[in-house]
């Protein structure tokens, strides 16, 4: 059953100050993004969502690749117009406000976690950080890596700046208030062009003493506002309305709380439920079915065991022992559905174009067998059975998924020598039900 392609998040590290459900799931997962050990959107999926290309992360921030992701599948789908926007400068700002606190009297979306970066983060931070400093292109940001699928410059910067952090200009905390020189730094260690430096300096000042929550700001070439990209539409009084990316993204439900978000047509993050009795499980699976039928890159946050993955890049099941872990986000491509009343399997790879077997599928007696998402650790190899199309794609079983995985609980250099019982699937970043995107 194809559906759509989109990538992105990760797991994370938060201050104290966060709600209860995505305090619970801070706690559950390990901090930062799972990579895999180092080493073209397709067509005819079930439902047939427009995605681009695989990237390949190097460090711990995949919640901003499946955000910018889902951003560029949006916008595909909606404009027909494919985009590459820079994972790299969302990650510049998410340090910057880590170091110096946040722009314009904004409170800071994340803190340094033991003096050093912390990569991690969410759905809503990066959406926040967008509508603060708004989009740029790959090529505009990093000119060297315009067209790259890795980008080598995200780990030489964190080295660089953590570097300073520790030892360099930025050791003395007293130091780190001086926001223009935090700016120097960060330019420093992402080592950004002299115009590029100049096009930051033009739009938000040496010190970023302003930023793009405010309207009314000209934009350079290459740099754009959540609030001038339309991604969706909705009908309102009988009539069409098109929506924007900072619609589609809301507002923080608070000054301190970014992680979720609010308005008509945000996007939310629902959180898995944990009873395996009952019928909560699928309820929540048929609303992420519904959103993959209207070709919606859902984004789905789960937790990683390497152990678990078979080399035909398939996580089928938890594993005997565990093995290296971490939380991960990434957006959902595809379906596959059995026991469908009337149609049996629906296959992942297979478009659906009949509403009656896409109205079948959402029966409760219909059973999801595995989800199909689009990863950011490279594109090497295909799932099993799927075309060359889908390098860097992996299919997640829901027997993975519904677990009991052993997650490790304990220190270094032992930390599985307790463990807990985990589920694999944590949470989907749906859309409210009004929401549509192409013709």
């Amino acid at each position: 059953m194809r559906l759509h392609r989109s990538a992105l998040f990760d797991l994370l590290r938060r201050r104290a100050a966060v709600p209860a459900a995505a305090a619970l799931l801070a706690l559950a997962l390990p901090p930062g993004c799972a990579t895999e050990d180092p080493s073209g959107a397709a067509e005819d999926d079930l439902t047939n969502v427009a995605n681009t290309e695989v990237k390949r992360q190097s460090i711990g921030n995949c919640w901003v690749y499946a955000t910018v992701g889902w951003v560029e599948s949006l916008h595909l789908s909606q404009n027909g117009a494919k985009l590459n926007l820079s994972e790299s400068y969302i990650s510049y700002w998410h340090w910057y406000e880590e170091i110096a606190g946040g722009s314009a009297g904004a409170g800071a979306v994340e803190f340094l976690d033991k003096g050093q970066i912390a990569t991690g983060g969410f759905f809503g931070v990066a959406g926040e950080l967008m509508l603060r400093y708004g989009l740029v292109d790959e090529g505009t940001f990093i000119p060297e890596e315009a067209e790259a699928q890795r980008s080598e410059r995200q780990s030489q910067a964190l080295a660089a700046i953590n570097a300073s952090l520790k030892t360099g200009a930025l050791a003395d905390t007293a130091k780190r208030k001086d926001r223009a020189l935090v700016r120097a730094e960060l330019d420093k260690a992402w080592q950004l062009k002299p115009e590029v430096v100049a096009m930051l300096d033009t739009t938000f000042g040496k010190s970023v003493s302003s930023n793009l929550l405010k309207a009314g700001k000209t934009l350079p070439a290459g740099m754009r506002h959540p609030r001038d990209m339309t991604v969706g539409w909705v009908t309102e009084s009988g009539k069409k309305r098109m929506v924007t990316l900072a619609e589609a993204i809301g507002t923080a439900s608070s000054s301190f709380d970014f992680t979720r978000r609010s308005g008509k047509y945000a996007w939310t993050e629902s959180f898995y439920p944990s009873t395996k009795t009952g019928t909560a499980r699928r309820t929540f699976l048929k609303r992420t079915q519904e959103a993959l039928h209207l070709k919606l890159p859902v984004i789905m946050t789960w937790f990683v065991d390497f152990n678990a993955m078979g080399a035909d890049k398939t996580f089928r099941a938890p594993p005997a022992t565990p093995g290296r872990q971490g939380g991960h986000m990434t957006v959902i491509e595809d379906y596959e559905v059995t026991d469908v009343p009337g149609f049996g399997t629906l296959k992942a790879g297979v478009e659906v174009t009949d509403p009656k077997a896409l109205a079948a599928a959402l029966d409760p007696k219909a059973k999801i067998s595995f989800f199909r998402i689009k990863n950011s650790w490279g594109g090497d190899l295909a799932p099993q059975g799927a075309a060359d199309d889908f390098k860097g794609f992996h299919d997640l079983f829901m027997d993975y998924l519904n677990g009991p995985i052993k997650e490790c609980t304990g220190s270094e250099p032992n930390k599985c020598a307790t463990t807990r019982d985990a589920q694999g699937l944590r949470a989907m970043v749906v859309p409210p039900a009004a929401f549509r995107t192409g013709n």
